[in-house]
């Protein structure tokens, strides 16, 4: 029989211990994970709903936009009509 340095009860305790500490360590990781792939998930999924949905208006500021754009054109229509009729010399004839 070989000599034993360590007796085999201290052997079990050492090895369920090591195991016990093993099994909260995968837990503990796996927790992390987990954690960082679901923040990871939902940031690019509002990032990319975010990019689709930045430059969309709603209807107000639509016609809003579409009505300066149409006074705009109507001012330089008419001022362009002023500056056709009107006489280019103040001489009377």
């Amino acid at each position: 029989m070989y000599p034993s340095l360590v007796e085999p009860t201290i052997k079990y305790i050492l090895q369920s211990e090591l195991k016990t500490s093993n099994e909260l360590k995968f837990h503990k990781n796996s927790l992390i994970y987990n954690i960082v792939c679901f923040v990871g998930l939902f940031s690019t999924i509002g990032f990319v709903l975010w990019l689709q949905y930045k430059d969309k208006q709603d209807i107000y500021q639509v016609i809003t936009r579409e009505n300066k754009k149409r006074d705009y054109i109507l001012s330089k229509i008419q001022l362009y009509q002023k500056i056709k009729t009107r006489e280019y010399t103040n001489i009377p004839m």
